[in-house]
């Protein structure tokens, strides 16, 4: 792994570790009324399952416009598309829940957009520094 990579990941975890402390610490402020004891998964949970998966394709990106660049893009809409899938499956039980709080399912749908954000960001940044 060179530099870039490692640089890569540290700020990724850095975004991850900053968001999920604003908002486990949201929750923590008197008044906001939610009670995540009843949500479906912790929120740690959630931005593990989708660091997780952001971790795996930063380095198959990496792998991959390292061995053939003409490819990443393609490579990138794979992986994605396979994690869309793996988070509807994982979001399922929230999307299902008949809750009169929309709460999780708004906060679990934020965390997604936040990885996905996070993941083009740094895919847009490969692939310009490739031409």
């Amino acid at each position: 792994m060179d530099k870039s990579f490692i640089s890569t990941l540290l700020k990724v975890t850095g975004v991850a570790v900053v968001f999920l402390l604003l908002n486990m610490g949201l929750y923590l402020i008197p008044g906001i009324g939610v009670e995540t004891g009843k949500f479906v998964y912790p929120v740690y949970l959630s931005y593990l399952f989708f660091y997780v998966f952001s971790i795996i394709i930063l380095f198959a990106l990496h792998f991959i416009a390292s061995k053939n660049a003409a490819q990443a893009g393609y490579v990138f809409l794979l992986l994605t598309t396979l994690k869309v899938v793996a988070a509807y499956l994982y979001m399922r039980p929230i999307l299902s829940k008949t809750i009169e709080s929309s709460t999780e399912k708004i906060n679990v749908f934020v965390i997604f957009m936040l990885f996905l954000s996070v993941e083009a960001y740094f895919t847009a940044q490969l692939l310009n520094k490739k031409q």
